[in-house]
């Protein structure tokens, strides 16, 4: 009978570790960095559309964060 493994709570550190690692490598690698390029690139007509959904979700938003510094300024000092 095989023991079950030990119960690792939220997650395996080994197999974090080996994905991290995975994940550093594709975006090092050439195909990686040509993916990364290719995800920046907004199609034809999307703009507007990305636009649009960007200002709805600010309306029901409770912070507008892209304002920083009034954010900083809020924010009590350490």
């Amino acid at each position: 009978m095989e023991r079950s493994p030990a119960n690792l709570g939220e997650g395996n550190p080994e197999a974090a570790a080996e994905f991290n690692e995975a994940e550093q490598k594709f975006v090092k690698s050439e195909r990686g960095q040509q993916k990364i390029h290719e995800g920046a690139q907004v199609r034809p007509g999307e703009q507007a559309e990305l636009e649009q959904a960007e200002e709805r979700a600010k309306a029901r938003g409770k912070n507008d964060d892209s304002k920083t510094t009034q954010m900083k300024e809020k924010r009590p000092s350490k």
